[in-house]
């Protein structure tokens, strides 16, 4: 069998293969995402607070797909690296067993959705929040599917399907979301049905793309063999966890900001999100594509191609960002009207502020990671992601009395951004560039520099 891209030979051009459409798909996740809230924003306010709330949880549930689908992509580019299309296709079967498993985990779990939305303090919305998350948990293996085919059809080298079928899925979504909310009078409720429904097209479009026998990876019972489900969960439990990790930070500033600002202070947290989405649109095109570049070159041992492409990357990145985000800095006004957040002039310009740091630095982290996962050492992402948010919490926490109006949020995530990008930076070096560095110090002894 014949894979879509030569990973190992050239992996630079292989990136840049890999990662075009994905750049375009980033690109547009990151416009849908503000057109998706701008509807949802068009709604009373009260409704958009309680979507704002939920939208953590909602995030753990993307986040398990996003997770196995990872897993299994790792595996499949190993194992391709490697030369083992069979055992790849096991992979992807213990990747759809795990699905299955984690579907009705979530389905069960919604029961304690009322209980969570009360310890965030979220109770102004409690009827609103559980009406918009229960129908995401009942149908979690919507999104754990669709996640699951989008990562293994790019762990096999194929990006183009992946990428038309997700700039489907979120043309849909934004086609459907002012039918249900605005047409039908279903509010909160029909911006679940209408993520659901879109995603649906994707998981079930990717399915036919597999058992057609399209993908270079099959879908065939008879590869199976028991123990693959392990290794899945070995790389995707840590990545999981620290998607979880995020989510419950998330929980804990707009506890504070609600405390501190009232709603504004989750609906700024919630837009400023959205508008870095947009600027690290690219980095994100590039973490993707790094986690199947990665795994290829990990499983064909080729250690010192594998750093320079992380030194490469991560330049590109670092300079993307840094452009973007003095651009944004210029126009943050208009961004933050976009979602119907006015009169909060002052902390729209501290966020901005902080931005021209945190989304530089981020790429070191979420480049880092990726390299991480795809070379299958995600428990290194696991034990970091716990400090990192232990670091955030008590930053904001300890910051909290001296700093209102949310600005102790705002340092606590800077600080931690600041501080773990160096740490992730260095642990990069530690594990796959240990080769590289004795090549420089040999090159600087030899040529007499000090």
């Amino acid at each position: 069998m014949k894979f879509n891209v030569d990973f190992v030979t050239n992996p630079k051009e292989a990136f840049w293969q890999f990662s075009r459409p994905l750049l375009l798909l980033s690109i547009f996740e990151a416009c849908y995402s503000f057109i998706d809230v701008f509807w949802v924003s068009q709604m009373d306010s009260k409704s958009f607070f309680a979507i704002g709330v939920a939208i953590p949880l909602f995030t753990l549930i993307y986040g398990i797909g996003k997770a196995l689908g990872v897993g299994t992509n790792s595996i499949i580019a190993r194992q391709s690296g490697q030369k083992d299309i069979l055992g790849a296709e096991n992979s992807i079967l213990h990747g759809i067993i795990a699905c299955i498993i984690m579907g009705i985990i979530i389905a069960l779990s919604s029961f304690f959705i009322k209980d969570l939305l009360i310890m965030i303090k979220a109770d102004s919305c409690l009827d609103l929040s559980m009406a918009y998350l229960t129908p995401l948990f009942l149908f979690s293996f919507v999104f754990l599917f669709a996640n699951l085919f989008v990562s293994t059809l790019q762990g096999e080298g194929n990006s183009r399907i992946p990428t038309a079928m997700l700039i489907l899925t979120n043309i849909l979504n934004l086609i459907l979301d002012p039918i249900f909310i605005f047409v039908l009078h279903m509010g909160v409720i029909g911006v679940s049905i209408a993520t659901i429904i879109s995603n649906a097209v994707t998981a079930l479009f990717l399915l036919y793309w597999y058992l057609s026998g399209r993908s270079v990876i099959e879908i065939n019972f008879k590869y199976f063999k028991i123990g693959i489900v392990y290794e899945i969960f070995i790389v995707a439990v840590p990545s999981f966890l620290t998607d979880s990790l995020w989510c419950i930070t998330s929980l804990y500033f707009n506890k504070i900001l609600i405390e501190q600002l009232g709603q504004i202070g989750v609906l700024l947290y919630g837009t400023s999100s959205r508008i870095e989405s947009l600027i690290a649109a690219p980095q994100k095109a590039f973490s993707r594509a790094l986690i199947s570049v990665s795994g290829h070159l990990f499983g064909a041992k080729k250690l010192d191609e594998l750093i320079d492409l992380y030194f490469y990357v991560l330049k590109i990145s670092i300079i993307i960002a840094i452009i973007t985000t003095i651009i944004f800095f210029f126009i943050r006004d208009y961004g933050f009207a976009l979602f119907s957040v006015t009169g909060a002039p002052e902390s729209v310009f501290y966020i901005a502020l902080a931005g021209l740091v945190i989304v530089p630095v981020d790429e070191v982290i979420i480049l880092s990671k990726k390299i991480i996962d795809g070379t299958g050492k995600s428990y290194y992402d696991l034990i970091l992601a716990i400090f990192m948010v232990l670091f955030e919490i008590i930053a904001a926490t300890l910051l909290a009395p001296y700093f209102k109006h949310g600005v102790c949020v705002l340092l606590g995530i800077l600080l931690a951004e600041v501080v773990f990008a160096l740490i992730y930076f260095s642990l990069i070096l530690h594990i796959f560039g240990s080769k590289k560095l004795e090549k420089l110090k040999r090159f600087h002894h030899y040529h007499g520099f000090k």
